[in-house]
């Protein structure tokens, strides 16, 4: 007999489990560690977004056109800039992430009973092992440096993981997937991370730096602010030393790669992992995977939990895929309430 849906709470969230800083961007000068600099450029740009040559599908008249490509209109710009200095080919981006075991209950929930079911998946899915298989996918994203972002094509790139006394250093292969699992400390690291999650160990707090040669001078790539009501570019930074702004890398885009382990959804062919989220938002394509009439976004799972907390009890071997995804939303934390009850 299949169990009964369940009512979402109308207050249900949970904090998450996986705490990211921020990263600042520096550079070795021998045994000194320097500051990658932000700073402001003037630039001159030519016309070339289609609305200011075509109305619709025709171009503009050329009275119209003449205007937009004259040269005294050129689009000039103050933009944020971001570059190695002359001498230094390498660059270094570091930050610490702390894992807990958040995910064993919700932070707030105004259900006593759907707390409890809450509670009652997590402790299958522990006692089953699920942790394990999530703690060495967030292990993965550390390693291979999906963190780094655009700065991921330097070559020669090294991470280095740090935690309890114990330092790891792996040399980072282009391919995101390649298997890290034979470098020595890497299963003892991933049992730990596993455990810091599972509430089967105390919290794990890592120092996780980047470098990686990029050619000297060369252009890097820190997050970018967004900025209301300002269209020129601005790159996020810290200042250090008066008004020297040190490049950074939100905490937030760190966040997102390190959970980019959902590869359960349905267009999995063609877009590989994706950042773990409720719809399944797909940012670069501007689609969502997960969408309700799928059955397959986390509240359709959610509504089914007990049926969810019964297939991981009995699981033998391999638990579905839909548990792993579920419990990754609840390592991700968030507001995951339902409507509010009509009275």
């Amino acid at each position: 007999m299949a169990a009964a849906k369940l009512t979402l709470p109308s207050m249900l969230n949970y904090t998450r489990s996986i705490i990211p800083s921020n990263g600042v961007f520096f550079y070795r000068d021998g045994e000194q560690e320097k500051p990658i600099t932000v700073h402001q450029q003037t630039v001159r740009g030519t016309i070339a977004n289609y609305g200011n040559v075509y109305k619709g599908d025709k171009q503009q008249s050329e009275s119209d056109l003449a205007k937009q490509l004259d040269p005294a209109n050129a689009n000039i710009q103050r933009i944020d800039v971001c570059y190695l200095p002359d001498a230094v080919d390498t660059f270094c981006l570091r930050f610490s992430v702390t894992f807990a075991a958040h995910s064993l209950a919700p932070g707030a929930c105004n259900d006593t009973e759907y707390a409890k079911a809450l509670e009652q998946f997590a402790l299958a899915y522990r006692e089953k092992g699920g942790y394990t298989e999530l703690a060495g996918r967030y292990l993965q994203n550390l390693i291979n440096g999906r963190w780094l972002w655009r700065n991921r094509y330097a070559t020669d790139k090294q991470v280095t993981l740090s935690y309890a006394g114990k330092t790891l250093v792996f040399a980072v292969a282009h391919e995101l997937e390649h298997d890290y699992s034979a470098v020595e400390g890497y299963v003892a690291l991933r049992d730990t991370l596993a455990a810091a999650l599972s509430g089967n160990g105390g919290v794990l707090r890592l120092q996780v730096t980047a470098a990686g040669v990029l050619g000297f001078g060369q252009e890097v790539y820190p997050s970018q602010e967004f900025v209301e009501g300002k269209k020129d570019k601005t790159l996020a930074s810290v200042k250090v030393a008066g008004d020297v702004r040190q490049a950074a890398m939100h905490s937030q885009k760190i966040g997102n790669a390190l959970r980019t382990i959902d590869d359960w959804h349905s267009r999995a062919a063609d877009y590989g992992k994706i950042a773990v989220e409720p719809y399944g938002v797909v940012a670069q394509r501007a689609e969502a995977v997960r969408l309700p009439n799928s059955k397959s976004d986390l509240y359709s799972y959610l509504k089914d939990l007990e049926l969810w907390t019964e297939r991981v009890t009995a699981a033998q071997g391999m638990l579905p895929a839909e548990a792993h995804y579920l419990m990754a939303c609840l390592i991700r934390g968030g507001v995951y309430s339902g409507g509010k009850k009509e009275k």
